[in-house]
């Protein structure tokens, strides 16, 4: 199964969508005031990931929050190698990132009991 993962995921760094979606987002950070930018680039990775393969988006101005619950189940059925802390530490991370950069009013803190039921249906 990591062979597979790890397939798919030299197979989408190379695929001109990633790319795109890729340089959409860097120049979105660009244009923003974004505190430390590389380090949200690297937390995006997977969702951009999750999009390539599992999407059609080619904009990311076309992403919603039915995508954010997406790829968060998606995650947290797929880590098997993780403890489920962590797994969940990561996705927060990921999505609290997401919502900053989109500016989306959708709370994804662990707080927010009907957005994580949503998830883990």
């Amino acid at each position: 199964m990591d062979i597979q993962q790890n397939d798919l995921f030299i197979i989408t760094k190379d695929s001109i969508r990633y790319k795109s979606l890729y340089n959409q987002y860097i120049f979105l950070l660009d244009s923003s005031d974004y505190p430390n930018k590389k380090q949200a680039l690297k937390r995006i990775e997977s969702f951009l990931i999750y999009l390539t393969i599992y999407t059609n988006i080619r904009k990311i101005n076309r992403i919603d929050t039915k995508h954010l619950i997406l790829f968060a189940r998606k995650q947290m059925k797929d880590c098997k190698s993780q403890t489920s802390e962590e797994i969940l530490r990561e996705v927060v991370k990921t999505l609290t990132t997401l919502k900053s950069i989109h500016k989306f009013k959708k709370d994804v803190s662990l707080m927010n009991y009907t957005f994580w039921c949503e998830v883990l249906k």
